[in-house]
């Protein structure tokens, strides 16, 4: 892999360059025809926490021309002709997550933002990208194959349950008529496509990359070794077989399964075993590549693009998480196996940020899926199918100390020490709590200097059998955590917050497990700001419970399904406001006369500090 790296220049930045897209801009980087054009339902921001900049530059680097074509008007063909025909295949993603998600929320409500397009502003992208585009692409020019990939392209390579259509839907690899599907972290496999296409062999003949969903045509012989899933009609017509299809799945979604087939009536799937994760060498290689870390120019007018922001000045540590929660699908998409950087390539990018004009001193994030997982790996000499190694008891093949993630902390520390302007340096990403309570030194190293006044944890429940089926530890562990994170704090001498996140309406919840909750954050006068309604997302364990209504042993759960059950959950994690004070009240009714009254005076407290909130201001 070639590195790519060039300097920021604070006055006239004369070595910006972006990926180009436009036919000007083609030209201005040397070429009048693009051998990939990357299709994306985001704007373009040229950074590597964005898919289509990474897979780009990446591209780029092997020595391909490639153009970007970012939210294109999809009710006509002519922006899929305005960069003209590549030379090898159209590359389409919905964006940096699925659209479901970025449209709609979990009670099928609109969103009133897209944070990945220009200004916020919705309505850029339609209902279903990867159809929509593929559509568009074919009518643009016939003969040119068509590769998904993205977030959206990974999880729903299967069948898969639609959380706004209330049904279970084909792969989109078979509704959006493409010819292959790209599963994961896709710098490994789209640089076999391309060179195999560019040496030659046709897209059919592509039947054997690791990471890959191709479509099984009559003429051709499925894999020896594959294990075939229930089929669509089988989940449409007896949900067991969802669960059935989830668990066959996931013990061979990792790079020494096996190949699995799936009928989509009509028509047959092949998903090929993950590629292997890629090293710290590769990775340390992909993260050097340059980057503006900047949205595209066009739309400075705009305003900019609001999911930059946050991440502008972030840096990606590592990949993949072992944690193997139920209601996360990370594990289908970047796997458990940790893939990180040395500690060199990462103070490298730190360095790099000082030369770039819009950095003001502070890196918002050094991390990845789970912060605390970097380096650390698993000392199994074979393959192990279970999705968690974490859960239900830490595995004892899981090297789970944290001395190279203290020794790359300390080396940012000293990094820190040595620059002659200050440098704040947060970690932001998820710290697994039952993890970490592995090491108070690395608690102690977290707590003291890179916390930035809050820091968000995810117990996500408080009831035990909720928490079992999440796949989540027991409750007890996040008050171990909190301790000592008190402890730690007034030990510094800060004062640092734990905000804990929540969900409400999981499968295996009912309105009683839900009411263990709110008691228990009544009885610590907690006040939840940000809880989440349980979204069924594709190809999540948890999704396949909410569809099945069964656990993942095949035992019968309750599912919260209607809209007053899961507004009613939702309504108990924040009891303290008006309205869903007056939800809980009219269904607890005289059963918890007590709670009531504690849930009415810490709503009454709120609203004084409110008040005194809003007269300070005057």
């Amino acid at each position: 892999m070639n590195g790519m790296r060039r300097r920021f220049n604070n006055k006239k930045n004369v070595n910006s360059r972006f990926l180009p897209m436009t036919k000007a801009e083609m030209l201005s980087c040397g070429f009048k025809q693009a051998d990939i054009i990357l299709v994306t339902g985001d704007a373009y921001v040229d950074h590597p926490s964005f898919g289509v900049a990474l897979i780009g530059r990446w591209l780029e680097s092997l020595g391909y021309k490639v153009a970007i074509l970012a939210q294109p008007n999809w009710k006509s063909v002519d922006d899929f002709r305005s960069l003209g025909k590549p030379r090898l295949f159209w590359a389409i993603t919905s964006g940096a997550v699925d659209s479901r998600l970025n449209d709609y929320a979990s009670m099928g409500h609109r969103r009133k933002e897209d944070v990945y397009s220009p200004n916020g502003k919705t309505g850029l992208r339609p209902n279903r990208p990867l159809l929509v585009y593929s559509a568009r692409a074919r009518e643009a020019y016939k003969d040119m194959p068509i590769v998904l990939g993205g977030l959206e392209a990974s999880l729903r390579r299967l069948t898969h349950y639609d959380y706004i259509e209330d049904k279970l839907k084909r792969s989109v690899l078979i509704d959006a008529k493409a010819d292959l599907l790209v599963y994961g972290m896709a710098e490994t496999a789209i640089s076999q496509i391309a060179d195999r296409l560019n040496q030659g062999q046709t897209i059919d003949q592509l039947t054997d990359i690791p990471g890959t969903c191709y479509k099984l045509k009559r003429e051709m012989k499925s894999p020896d070794n594959a294990i075939e899933l229930p089929s669509l009609s089988q989940q449409q017509q007896d949900k067991k077989f969802v669960m059935e299809a989830q668990n066959l799945y996931q013990s061979q979604a990792m790079a020494s399964g096996l190949p699995v087939i799936q009928d989509q009536d009509p028509g047959k799937i092949v998903v090929l075993p993950a590629a292997e994760p890629l090293n710290t060498y590769e990775m340390d290689n992909l993260y050097s590549l340059y980057f503006e870390r900047k949205w595209h120019p066009k739309y400075n007018k705009a305003g900019g693009v609001p999911a930059l922001k946050p991440i502008q000045f972030s840096i990606t540590s590592h990949r993949g998480c072992f944690g193997g929660c139920n209601f996360c699908a990370i594990y289908f998409h970047q796997g458990k196996t940790i893939s990180s950087r040395s500690i060199d390539s990462i103070l490298k990018e730190a360095q790099s940020f000082k030369d770039h004009p819009d950095f003001k001193g502070t890196i918002s994030d050094i991390g990845g899926p789970t912060a605390n997982m970097y380096g650390m790996k698993c000392t199994h000499k074979h393959s192990c199918t279970r999705p968690s190694c974490l859960f239900p008891s830490p595995c004892k093949h899981l090297k789970k100390d944290h001395t190279e993630v203290i020794e790359m902390m300390q080396a940012i520390r000293k990094w820190q020490k040595a620059s002659k302007k200050k440098i704040n340096v947060f970690i932001a990403s998820g710290v697994r709590h039952d993890l970490a309570l592995e090491s108070k030194q690395y608690m102690e190293l977290l707590f003291s200097h890179f916390v930035s006044g809050q820091l968000k944890i995810a117990p996500e429940h408080f009831d035990t059998t909720v928490l079992s089926l999440m796949g989540k530890p027991d409750f007890k562990k996040f008050e171990e955590f909190e301790k000592y994170f008190d402890k730690i704090s007034k030990k510094v001498g800060k004062k640092q917050y734990l905000i804990p996140y929540f969900i409400s309406a999981h499968p295996g919840c009912s309105s009683d497990e839900a009411l263990k909750l709110t008691e228990y954050l009544v009885s610590r006068s907690w006040r939840p700001r940000q809880v989440q309604d349980f979204t069924p997302v594709a190809l999540a364990a948890s999704t396949a419970m909410y569809v099945s209504g069964l656990s993942p042993t095949g035992r019968k759960i309750h599912v919260p399904r209607g809209h007053s059950e899961k507004t009613l959950q939702l309504a108990m994690m924040q009891y303290y406001l008006p309205d869903n004070y007056k939800r809980i009240a009219g269904w607890l009714g005289r059963r918890r006369p007590g709670l009531l009254s504690k849930m009415k005076r810490l709503q009454i407290e709120r609203d004084v500090k409110l008040k005194q909130k809003k007269r300070r201001k005057r």
